[in-house]
């Protein structure tokens, strides 16, 4: 067979009856699930997989020049193996399933990749829109517009999210209970991926457990927030840490790393070596810690969720 420039050969997505084997010329071949363009030069087989499966065609495929191709239909390609010996069969057997393993790789490769500018552009969208929903179309458009990320890929991500109760997808939106936990979140994976470590935001179990111990007696507390900021007395953190974290006592070694963070500050300005002892208050933003808390929380089940 022989095409001149500008010719299509097939299109993606058309049944596969034949495979093309590249004589002369180049081919380009492209497709939805792939943002770059494929070549195609002499010596070149296209779409054996598609055959031997009986599937539909990888690519759309265009010469970009004059070209010649040799087409080889299901029967000739089933006489040609029916010939060779019976090890070729399994040999291409074997590479199919590779094929279909690199394939579902990427695949996830492409959905890990495609998250956090995800989270960057609906942290961004909750702040330029001042609400807490976004418009399902216009995340997606953007999301195609910035990376390329496909809108199933978009959808597929935002179920994972709703999944970990970090958002809920309605009929044409998508609503957060707190903007600032998609932001932690955005920022907590950028650490990650840039610093090649764990993220600050990434708490140790000693600081979730006294945490959660602040949260329980901030909400017991029946005085105001200031500012968003719970204040609880130190003789009451330690008490109840005693009871809530089997048996452990609240020091400066336990709680150090939290006020190093900035999470909790003692009403002291001496070092926090010195301030379980000196001083009678430990302040925290409430809404902060909690988000803290949830982040801590879904960070640990996020990954396996992308690749499942």
């Amino acid at each position: 067979m022989k095409l001149s420039a500008g010719d299509f050969l097939c299109l993606e997505g058309d049944f596969a009856s034949s495979l093309y084997i590249v004589i002369s010329g180049t081919l380009t071949g492209t497709c939805n699930s792939m943002a770059s363009v494929k070549r195609f030069e002499p010596g070149s087989i296209i779409d054996i997989f598609s055959l031997l499966e009986n599937t539909t065609r990888e690519y759309t495929l265009k010469a970009i020049e004059d070209s010649e191709i040799q087409v080889v239909d299901h029967e000739q390609l089933k006489t040609i193996l029916d010939e060779k010996p019976s090890w070729l069969r399994s040999i291409i057997e074997f590479l199919i399933r590779r094929n279909h393993i690199g394939e579902e790789n990427k695949r996830k490769s492409d959905l890990v990749q495609a998250l956090p500018s995800l989270l960057y552009l609906f942290s961004g969208l909750l702040k330029e829109l001042n609400r807490n929903t976004v418009p399902t179309s216009l995340l997606t458009e953007q999301a195609t517009r910035m990376n390329g990320t496909k809108p199933e890929e978009v959808h597929k991500l935002l179920r994972i999210l709703q999944d970990l109760g970090i958002l809920k997808v309605l009929e044409d939106s998508v609503q957060v209970e707190s903007r600032e936990l998609i932001h932690l979140l955005y920022e907590t994976l950028r650490y990650r991926a840039l610093e090649r470590k764990i993220s600050p935001n990434i708490l140790s179990m000693t600081d979730q457990m006294v945490l959660t111990v602040f949260i329980k007696l901030s909400k017991q507390n029946k005085a105001p927030l200031r500012n968003g900021l719970s204040a609880i007395p130190t003789s009451e953190l330690k008490a109840e840490a005693k009871k809530s974290m089997h048996g452990m006592t609240l020091t400066t070694r336990t709680i150090g790393s939290l006020v190093e963070k900035g999470i909790l500050t003692p009403d002291t300005t001496l070092d926090f070596h010195a301030a379980l002892d000196q001083s009678e208050f430990f302040f925290g933003d409430f809404d902060r810690i909690m988000d803290l808390l949830e982040l801590n929380r879904i960070f640990p089940l996020l990954d396996k969720k992308l690749v499942e």
